[in-house]
């Protein structure tokens, strides 16, 4: 069950991300007391971030999974600021460019047909921006971050949170565990009312809906 490590500054509700697939803490949004030191997970939210905000879990949690694997996002916004709705506009919005989901020129278009992305869309993305993405199955996505990897999992939404009318995929970035041996999560599409939160391995599986990459 999720157990959350804080309360977001802004307790406005988000609007439910979609998805075909799943280095500076933000200031006072994470409880650094009750985590490993492996964990540099940031909060941005998908909402704001454009035309296409709805659907981009995708590219949002490339960017959150960039900055935690230490790699440079530009454009990225750091602290409260970044966390805020639309605070990470631009680095999400040229995201999606690297990841091919619009053109460079013109983010309010789009490059592909269907909504939200694949794995292998956030796989380019990672590439373009210089990182190195590893595709694993999920259990081994788990099985990583809980020893300090970074990785983009592709969950089923509602049992992540335990919403039943949130029925897609999603995609979230988990690295880190807490002092209780639960792993920690940045969701993209609840960023103002859990932003990073722990779930157990069990509970994360049970969510399950396809891959993983690892981010490195």
């Amino acid at each position: 069950m999720p157990r959350p490590l804080h309360d977001a500054i802004d307790r406005r509700t988000a609007l439910r991300g979609f998805g075909a697939i799943g280095l500076t803490v933000a200031a006072g949004l994470f409880a650094t007391s009750q985590a490993h030191a492996s964990s540099d997970l940031v909060v941005v939210d998908q909402m704001g971030t454009g035309r296409w905000d709805t659907e981009n879990c995708g590219p949002t949690s490339t960017v959150i999974a960039m900055v935690a694997a230490g790699r440079t996002v530009p454009h990225y916004v750091s602290g409260t600021k970044g966390t805020e709705v639309g605070g990470n506009i631009r680095a999400v919005e040229e995201m999606r460019a690297r990841c091919g989901l619009s053109p460079w020129d013109d983010p309010d278009a789009k490059s592909v047909d269907y909504i939200g992305a694949y794995l292998g869309d956030l796989e380019d993305g990672i590439r373009d921006a210089g990182a190195r993405a590893t595709r694993a199955v999920f259990e081994e996505g788990v099985a990583a971050a809980a020893n300090g990897s970074v990785v983009i999992l592709h969950v089923r939404h509602g049992a992540l949170i335990d919403d039943p009318t949130a029925n897609y995929g999603h995609f979230v970035v988990a690295q880190g565990e807490d002092a209780d041996g639960n792993i920690l999560v940045s969701d993209p599409g609840r960023a103002q009312t859990l932003g990073i939160t722990s779930y157990s391995r069990d509970h994360l599986i049970a969510a399950r809906q396809g891959y993983s990459t690892i981010v490195s």
